[in-house]
């Protein structure tokens, strides 16, 4: 489902060309269309000027959605709002589908049910049953007025609605409804806007918000489903003693339930575990082994069809297999860690940092990952990802999709999150933690000879820790050495203009519990600028850590990937017939979120350049942005700052 709705959002569909057809646009898009409209900014694309969902409820698992959308195009921008599709899933049937243009001269056009194309939605899975109907309406252009409309018969797996309220365009008037049968109640909770009144008719319930601000696109910005105002509608079934929805504890309960019996063991599985296991005692090295058999050996490949996208299979397919997706690993890592003696369960969690709203109790996230209990004597320092739920339990999270992070880490876009762990007889809503930026490093140390007519040689020592050593796993281990090259020949033009890599070398690559040791032999032949008897050599040899924040006032939160510490640390060799003329100044400033300084020193022919930055928090509020920016300001006039030499006199 809630790839369904980043789909939605996302507008990415494949675009039929249609052909001009006389058209009966219905009265709803012209009363839509004939209305005034306020004073927008001269950068917004369009505007919505109706988005109407209605929900009949037909039983606990079944309902019909029926959808209206008008669109005015102000920009020529705004044309890709003429891309317009359903989703829906292998049970749903498309019950009706349609759409209509009228351009700026009047001319109108029609694209009926036979005009759209029927595709798979996801290239990402092996099999999904999402499937999409998708067109583009004619005649999009500024001055174009655009509708869309369907209707679809769902099936649900869990009893609640969302309603997504925001987009990137403003958003005129927006209106949700549902009908629910006789004796059925309902709860709303709300989340970015204040709640608006429900007007109730019998089973009929309304809801309308008007002149909602467009989500501007900024950089470095969270995903727009995370920034979305947003309602959930839980609906409850007269004498159905099942879970509550409404509530963490009553998801908790409902996946429970549907995992039950997942995680039974069985004599392969067991045999294997013990194999594993053979000669180990501590938690630590169980724990460790069974977690990178997952994580090595066990494929992930998602094949969701129907409840699918939520159950996990049966952990004796996925061993027998050998693949499966986050569900499905997590699912055989636990029932392994069982065998073992060691508790686990599941997590769910989303990928977006901030879509889970402690305020919004959901089934939506998108991830799953495994809460492993941790035993009262468990000290290993290695462990950052803990968290400790209310009744002073220690689980430590971790992922066995990601295939490179060693137990004890978690990637950046998991931390700073919220998250639902599965208890046995509930569920909990956690905080996920922010690991210390010492877990994720960037630590380069270079040795350089610069030479009288400016070229510079020498090699740098790269280590990494954390995301930054899974990352650079992910891009070299299964490549050649051909791409190899082409990597890291990337990475270096991003600071220097002109070089030739004559040599890398990689240690520890496949050894995911130690720091991924990188080292670069290149020559940059006109790295140092001559200028009459001066010479320009800029210390930073390689490595950007500046960023881009443009100076417009600021809306949505500043985010990251993830906390570091990064350092670098060079030594150049100054030609024996030139002298240290000027250093920049030494750079110190620490703004809390985050801190950066460096510093040169000469050391008789040697200049010794030395840098560190840290990032403390992966996420800041907009009123942070003058900091922010500060903080740019000063990282990049120190990474373009120069040591003047002068040529020394016979």
């Amino acid at each position: 489902m809630r790839q369904e709705i980043k789909l939605v959002f996302a507008w990415a569909v494949l675009c039929l060309a249609a052909r001009p057809a006389a058209a009966a646009i219905p009265d709803w898009v012209r009363q839509a269309a004939d209305q005034t409209l306020p004073s927008y900014s001269t950068e917004t694309n369009a505007v919505v000027l109706l988005d109407a969902t209605e929900i009949t409820i037909l039983s606990a698992d079944e309902h019909i959605e029926h959808y209206r959308r008008a669109v005015k195009i102000l920009r020529q921008e705004g044309r890709q709002e003429a891309h317009v599709g359903v989703t829906f899933r292998g049970q749903d049937k498309v019950l009706s589908v349609h759409a209509w243009g009228r351009d700026s001269a009047g001319h109108e056009y029609e694209l009926k049910d036979k005009d759209f194309l029927e595709r798979n939605s996801f290239t990402e899975v092996l099999y999904s049953d999402i499937r999409r109907r998708a067109a583009s309406i004619p005649g999009a252009g500024p001055g174009s007025i655009l509708a869309f409309e369907y209707e679809v018969r769902r099936h649900t797996w869990v009893n609640q609605l969302q309603w997504f309220l925001q987009e990137d365009v403003p958003v005129r008037a927006t209106t949700y409804s549902a009908q629910f049968p006789a004796g059925w109640e309902y709860r709303d909770s709300w989340s970015g806007v204040p709640l608006a009144k429900a007007i109730e008719n019998g089973g009929h319930v309304e809801w309308t918000v008007r002149d909602l601000p467009a989500i501007e696109h900024e950089p470095m910005m969270p995903h727009i489903l995370s920034l979305s105002a947003r309602m959930d509608i839980t609906y409850f079934v007269p004498g159905n003693p099942g879970f509550v929805p409404a509530s963490w504890d009553g998801l908790g309960k409902w996946y429970s339930a549907l995992a039950n019996g997942r995680r039974t063991i069985t004599p392969e599985i067991a045999d294997k575990t013990h194999q594993l296991l053979a000669g180990k005692t501590s938690f630590d090295d169980k724990l460790r082994t069974l977690a990178s058999f997952v994580q090595g050996e066990v494929r992930y490949v998602a094949i969701e069809i129907g409840i699918g996208g939520h159950q996990p299979h049966y952990a004796a397919d996925i061993f027998r297999a050998r693949y499966g997706d986050c569900k499905d690993k997590v699912t055989l890592l636990s029932t392994m860690l069982q065998e073992a003696g060691i508790r686990s369960y599941y997590v769910l969690i989303d990928t977006d940092r901030g879509f889970v709203k402690p305020s919004l109790p959901s089934s939506l996230s998108n991830h799953a990952i495994l809460a492993v209990e941790l035993p009262d004597d468990a000290k290993n320092q290695a462990y950052h990802s803990v968290v400790t739920l209310k009744n002073g339990k220690r689980y430590l999270l971790f992922d066995p999709t990601n295939p490179y992070l060693p137990v004890g880490w978690m990637a950046g876009y998991l931390q700073d999150s919220y998250a639902l762990l599965v208890t046995d007889d509930g569920g909990e809503l956690v905080h996920t933690p922010i690991l210390p930026p010492e877990q994720n490093t960037l630590l380069r140390n270079g040795h350089f000879v610069l030479d009288s007519s400016g070229a510079l040689s020498g090699e740098i020592v790269e280590e990494r820790s954390g995301d930054r050593a899974s990352s650079e796993r992910g891009a070299l281990l299964h490549v050649d050495q051909q791409n190899r090259t082409q990597h890291w020949e990337r990475r270096l033009s991003g600071s220097l203009q002109d070089f030739t890599l004559q040599n890398v070398s990689v240690e520890q690559l496949e050894d995911f519990q130690k720091n991924l040791l990188l080292t670069y032999h290149f020559v940059a032949p006109q790295y140092g600028q001559a200028r009459g008897p001066l010479m320009l050599v800029r210390p930073r040899v390689l490595g950007i850590m500046s960023f881009d924040i443009d100076r417009k006032p600021r809306h949505n939160p500043v985010e990251f990937d993830d906390v570091t510490r990064e350092t670098d640390t060079y030594e150049i060799e100054v030609p024996a017939d030139y002298v240290v003329d000027d250093v920049p100044e030494p750079v110190k400033l620490d703004l809390g979120f985050a801190s950066y300084q460096s510093k040169i020193e000469v050391q008789g022919k040697k200049i010794r350049y030395w840098r560190e930055y840290l990032l403390r928090q992966p996420a800041l509020p907009p009123d942070h942005i003058a900091d922010l920016r500060k903080l740019e300001g000063i990282i990049g006039g120190d990474e373009n700052s120069a040591v003047v030499l002068k040529k020394v006199t016979p």
